[in-house]
């Protein structure tokens, strides 16, 4: 009997120092909680960028400069090539649409304030007779700066195409 009453005493004891020690936690997560919120209204307005080819919309969440690897492996390396980048895309006849699904984001809890969002991606484009759909993994790193969560990297890997012969 002693032997539980120690036990409960224990847990009792175990109980209030894991609660003591959880409030703070508690209240990162609340601050994690409005980074991850603007994090997720800047993708939904990204995405809607691409429905809509919005040079503007998407082109204000870059830093100056930004570096994105797209899936096939290019490399562009500034807002103004990003800019001129997904021009050419939204101009030419075979884009058909794009979207980036996030799965998490997680924000720094120290140091500088940075972000990594990671999830799926999916983008679809004709190409001769067939309507290929590429997807894979993606990863952004996103820096708070003046406020305002900005991109200031991207990386895509390819890991599906379907549709056609078309896909490499």
């Amino acid at each position: 009997m002693l032997t539980m009453l120690c036990f409960a005493c224990s847990l009792a004891t175990s109980t209030l120092v894991f609660t003591g020690q959880a409030h703070p936690a508690v209240a990162k997560q609340t601050h994690m909680g409005a980074a991850e919120t603007a994090i997720r209204s800047a993708r939904i307005e990204l995405n809607a960028a691409l429905i809509n080819r919005d040079l503007v919309a998407t082109g204000k969440y870059w830093l100056p400069d930004v570096s994105t690897t797209g899936g096939d492996g290019s490399l562009w390396v500034g807002r103004d090539q990003n800019v001129k980048g997904f021009a050419k895309i939204f101009n030419g006849n075979s884009f058909v649409s794009g979207r980036r699904t996030p799965d998490k984001i997680v924000v720094a809890t120290g140091g500088p304030k940075e972000a990594a969002e990671t999830g799926i991606w999916e983008w679809r484009e004709r190409v001769k007779s067939q309507v290929l759909t590429y997807g894979g993994r993606y990863l952004v790193m996103w820096q708070l700066v003046n406020g305002k969560w900005r991109i200031r990297s991207e990386l895509y890997v390819t890991t599906s195409c379907s549709g056609g012969t078309g896909c490499r």
